[in-house]
């Protein structure tokens, strides 16, 4: 079982596109490695000039953070869709007003035969789900982020990555292991990627502690080289495994040319 859907591999991905530390006159390969108790997967950022890559298993996902463009691509199927950040903004409306409306007659019609004990159990199901709270006109309650800097520094891949642990209403989420004052907006700007993500949310309030101002500020202090999710008795790993400096093509951000195009709708039902 994968820990991470695309849009969970793009959170991870948004650190690592701090890697350069001085004007980018070079493009990066950065190959990260995900172990679970179940499975090892890889993936491969490329960086240059404020643009990004980011390639795993099934998805190719690329930005630029200078145009706002996006394009998401499915490697199985073959198939892309690039359009501007605004105008992805305006389409998820559309699709996830639609499917939420869907899903609300379907709940509602299921409702009519249930059980006042069998209502109060579909109640505390929903009690921690920002989709049935925004159906059942409830408000979701955020977590309290704490993110502590600790003394603690290690050597990883021959730079020195100093730990934090980032807990959600006291309880421990993660250990990063963080390569610090190696950023430079001019080189990179995370809002953009903070944007994406509140128009993935729709306006629904997130109980997800990576969408804290705290957690995003940690972000914009380096590029984590390890990181460690905690969930219960397992434990997810994510880290960077190899740097590579070397001058990219612009065809590298570029899908690939057999591709066909398709509608938002056929890719974001595939995000998984």
């Amino acid at each position: 079982m994968k820990r991470k859907s695309l849009f969970g591999a793009l959170l991870f991905a948004v650190f690592l596109v701090f890697v350069c530390y001085q004007p980018l006159s070079a493009g990066w390969i950065i190959k990260s490695k995900t172990t679970s108790q179940y499975d090892v997967s890889w993936s491969k950022m490329y960086l240059q000039n404020n643009v990004f890559k980011m390639v795993d298993e099934d998805h190719i996902f690329i930005m630029n953070g200078n145009t706002r463009d996006l394009t998401f691509i499915n490697t199985k199927e073959n198939t892309f869709w690039k359009g501007n950040m605004d105008d992805f903004k305006n389409r998820m409306k559309e699709f996830f007003g639609k499917t939420m409306n869907d899903y609300s007659a379907q709940m509602e019609e299921a409702m009519k035969n249930l059980t006042p004990e069998q209502r109060e159990m579909m109640k505390q199901f929903g009690a921690n789900n920002p989709m049935l709270n925004k159906m059942q006109g409830t408000k979701a309650k955020k977590p309290e982020v704490e993110v502590i800097r600790t003394s603690e520094v290690l050597s990883i891949l021959k730079r020195s990555a100093r730990k934090y642990i980032v807990k959600s209403d006291g309880r421990k989420m993660e250990e990063v292991f963080l390569a610090e004052n190696m950023i430079s907006k001019k080189d990179w700007n995370p809002e953009i990627f903070r944007e994406l993500a509140e128009s993935m949310r729709m306006g629904i309030v997130s109980t997800d502690y990576e969408d804290d101002d705290q957690y995003w500020d940690l972000q914009k202090k380096g590029i984590p080289l390890k990181t460690i999710h905690f969930n219960g008795n397992s434990q997810v790993v994510d880290e960077v495994v190899e740097l590579i400096e070397k001058n990219l093509p612009p065809s590298t951000f570029l899908p690939p040319s057999d591709c066909k195009e398709v509608k938002l709708e056929n890719v974001l039902q595939n995000m998984e």
